[in-house]
């Protein structure tokens, strides 16, 4: 969706989300595809199919698409206190921060999994379900070698420290999450302590203002033809920008903590699955996938938003799809097409509302906010319907 969008992977906000959502994709996958990779012959296991290779090759991307995950997330987060609290613009970010973050987020991603393989750590779990960080065969590192029963480990005898260690790194990056988070709120209210709307300014300006901050606060980029912003206009706007960031923040994180809690607490502690295995299977083989629709969920938001106040008669699941159609954007007006649930406007309707649909200033836009795209769409959606010339 992002990659083909009309501005595609032109600002700093849509790479880190495509980032986010590589990371995702390869966990996910994996997830679904880890059960085939263990060892055939594992006790247990009734869909093996694999061997010692595949089942390193399954612990190794589930663990790279975790880290790509979580340290996606981080640098998402980063990057809006760069640009809410230090007013950072994207290209400057871009330049100066963003290429090294990124290089830095795959070199450790792809790195640590590797070493954790080489060590031969990566191993089938006690039902042969999935390959984590794990002693083989399981039960090996218990005891010691003069107690009776006692099995010695041929695989990962150090895998226990290792999940610990793997599990240590999350959590401070969770920790880190929620001190951005909070570095952010603060300043929030801090400069809403400042802010006073002026006297005189309108609704309609109001909510203008909302909704250019809406798309710039999450693609980070005004458009290049785009008006400078009236000095009444900028505290308006300040405000909806902080307030998005804040909003979006917290729902990246929630969503994360939701999605991987039940796998990093096994991470953390493989023993959880000897009283509650039926639990954290179930929960891992719910959650784990649903991460993906999260992000869409997430990332779709503000701009489902102000689609829905520009055309208060659509539905949600209308202006949803609308913005998944178009790359994960709002759609400038030319492309917005009349959906059977809303009245088409006749040619008399149109002019009195004042819409001008062959603008080629309104096609060049590529679906970026303008103040002349917004006044048509709002005097559409005053007279009732959605409307578009084919």
């Amino acid at each position: 969706m992002i990659r083909f969008s009309p501005r595609g992977l032109k600002s700093p906000y849509s790479r880190i989300i495509f980032g986010l959502s590589i990371g995702d994709i390869i966990q996910s996958l994996n997830a679904f595809l880890g059960t085939f990779a263990v060892p055939k012959g594992t006790p247990g296991s009734l869909m093996a199919l694999g061997n010692t290779q595949t089942c390193d090759a399954s612990g190794y991307f589930s663990a790279c698409g975790v880290l790509l995950t979580i340290f996606y997330l981080l640098f998402l987060i980063y990057y809006f206190m760069r640009r809410v609290k230090y007013r950072v613009n994207p290209q400057k970010f871009a330049k100066k921060e963003e290429k090294y973050l990124h290089i830095a987020v795959w070199i450790i991603a792809l790195t640590l999994p590797a070493i954790v393989a080489a060590r031969k750590e990566f191993n089938p779990g006690r039902f042969g379900t999935i390959c984590i960080f794990q002693p083989y065969p399981y039960g090996c590192e218990r005891g010691d070698p003069g107690d009776e029963g006692y099995v010695e480990c041929t695989r990962g005898e150090s895998a226990p420290r290792t999940a610990r260690v793997f599990g240590a790194v999350l959590g401070c990056c969770l920790l880190c999450l929620f001190v951005l988070l909070l570095s952010i709120t603060c300043h929030v209210y801090s400069i809403e302590r400042n802010l006073t709307i002026p006297a005189g300014q309108t609704q309609s300006t109001n909510d203008a203002a909302n909704a250019s901050s809406m798309n710039n606060v999450n693609d980070a980029e005004a458009p290049n033809n785009a008006e400078a912003p009236r000095d009444e206009d900028k505290s308006d706007k300040k405000e909806s920008l902080t307030r998005s960031s804040v909003r979006q923040s917290l729902l990246y994180i929630l969503s994360f903590i939701v999605t991987f809690t039940v796998p990093a607490m096994l991470l953390a502690n493989p023993n959880i699955v000897d009283t509650k295995f039926r639990l954290v299977l179930w929960m891992n083989s719910l959650l784990i996938p649903t991460y993906g629709i999260f992000l869409i969920l997430i990332y779709t938001r503000p701009k489902v938003k102000v689609l829905a106040e520009m055309f208060p008669d659509a539905s949600w699941f209308l202006c949803f799809s609308t913005v998944i159609t178009s790359g994960g954007e709002v759609p400038p007006a030319h492309e917005l097409k009349p959906p059977e649930n809303l009245p088409r406007m006749s040619g008399e309707d149109l002019n009195e509302s004042g819409v001008s649909w062959n603008s080629d200033d309104d096609r060049s836009t590529n679906g970026e906010y303008h103040a002349g795209l917004r006044s048509s769409m709002l005097a559409v959606s005053r007279a009732g319907g959605w409307y578009a010339e084919n």
